[in-house]
């Protein structure tokens, strides 16, 4: 595929990594596409790349990890909305390696191998009729540091178990290279480098084309407060919302009807919508109305058609409605998000194929969108353990409702009363409960 192909604009993608991969990659795509401009951000440790994480998503139309565990450690803590892609380390990086070990006729008869996957290694020495005296393997893991390999290879050296050591993370490799360990650098294979830029410029692609995609914004207001002593202070502030909501739709670009006495209808496309910038907008738009007294709920929805998009903006209002205050939801397909700029906000799936989620579900008995909302919760705050309290705010449901969904989660055994709490000298105390889906 040919970057100019696709688009006359420049490209910009950032490559986020340790300077030998990113040396790697750079010089390998060198003056390969006119379109595209590639932007180094470079850390050793993989724990260190996080740092540089929001600025390259933000200078950058995609991003382009030098391997699994930058990627891994981003993701514990950071949101990645821009597309991007991975180098794995595949039977391409271990066999250049070999071949590198042959020709300077190191013995490589007993090994040890980080981050390439067992079924991947192992395919190789079947394909390529290899043997190994011994041979220890440490596929990549999201519970071990690059310290734990490094402590890893060196036991197995100092104890004789291995002649050479072969590693993917580059910190791990400067490291035992440091204590004059033979060690060998697993890099990323040049036509692995290619072929995954090409996926990463086509979902850079896809997701300029998915911009264009229509979207509908249905607003309801509930109401005024009625302190006024007659209609035309609530004629005023309903005036005084239409002008914000205005300035809203100037900035998304959209049409406004009114579609009903308290009901509008906003079209617009998915670009406008997603664009952060927009949301300062709309978030005046929330304050104002919590400021006024007036409470307005508001849906919204994406299709390929108008029907689908203003489907979807309807499930989205039924979820906003559910809440009190005022309150916002997108539904995407088969995924809703909100309640949109709050602190609780989760972004999970309406109808569930995962057969894990299903799993539990058939175990617990709870309701599938249930589990997936507890699991997102659980990845957004990094907080496992509830009392129906928690839960009941978090998940904007009653206590008596979150009780139960706890009790099906101790029955079905994925979950483990670790304490108890009393808030008040009456009452039974709370079960606080570790969540383990």
């Amino acid at each position: 595929m040919n970057i100019d192909n696709i688009s006359n604009k420049k490209i910009k993608v950032g490559l986020i990594g340790p300077r030998d991969s990113v040396e790697k990659i750079l010089k390998v795509l060198e003056n390969r596409y006119d379109n595209l401009i590639l932007n180094s951000y470079i850390e050793e440790r993989i724990k260190d790349a996080v740092k540089l994480f929001d600025l390259c998503q933000t200078e950058n139309d995609g991003i382009f990890f030098t391997g699994i565990g930058v990627l891994e450690e981003i993701k514990k803590s950071k949101k990645i909305t821009k597309p991007y892609e991975t180098i794995p380390r595949s039977g391409y990086s271990l066999m250049s390696t070999i071949w590198e070990m042959e020709q300077k006729q190191i013995h490589y008869k007993r090994i040890s191998i980080d981050v390439v996957p067992d079924n991947v290694l192992y395919e190789i020495i079947e394909e390529f009729g290899l043997s190994f005296d011994k041979l220890h393997t440490m596929p990549f893991s999201v519970d071990y540091n690059e310290d734990d390999y490094v402590k890893q290879h060196i036991d197995l050296y100092e104890q004789g178990g291995i002649d050479v050591v072969l590693t993917g993370f580059g910190s791990v490799y400067r490291q035992l290279l440091d204590r004059g360990l033979p060690v060998f650098r697993l890099y990323p294979n040049n036509i692995q480098i290619r072929q995954n830029l090409e996926k990463l410029l086509y979902n850079i692609e896809a997701k300029g084309i998915r911009s264009a995609g229509i979207a509908i914004q249905i607003i309801r207001l509930k109401g005024f407060t009625y302190e006024s002593l007659c209609q035309y202070d609530d004629l005023k502030k309903r005036g005084e919302f239409y002008l914000e909501l205005l300035e809203y739709v100037r900035e998304i670009q959209g049409s406004l009807f009114a579609y009903a006495r308290e009901e509008m209808i906003i079209f617009t496309t998915r670009g406008e919508i997603e664009n952060g910038a927009n949301w300062i907008q709309f978030k005046k738009l929330m304050t104002w109305g919590n400021q006024m007294n007036t409470i307005f709920h508001s849906g919204i929805g994406f299709g390929i058609t108008a029907y689908e998009a203003e489907k979807s903006a309807r499930k989205a209002m039924a979820k906003a409605q559910q809440l009190k205050s005022s309150s916002a939801f997108i539904v995407d397909g088969d995924q809703i998000q909100g309640p949109l700029c709050e602190k609780d906000e989760l972004h999970y799936f309406i109808k569930v194929e995962d057969k894990r989620v299903l799993e539990i579900s058939d175990i617990t008995r709870l309701d599938p969108s249930y589990i997936t909302k507890i699991q997102a919760l659980i990845e957004k705050t990094g907080k496992d353990t509830f009392d129906s309290e928690d839960l009941s705010t978090t998940l904007n449901i009653g206590e008596r409702t979150a009780r139960r969904i706890l009790k099906k989660i101790l029955d079905g055994g994925y979950g483990t009363v670790i304490g108890k709490e009393s808030s008040s000298l009456r009452g039974r105390p709370k079960n606080i409960i570790k969540i383990t889906f």
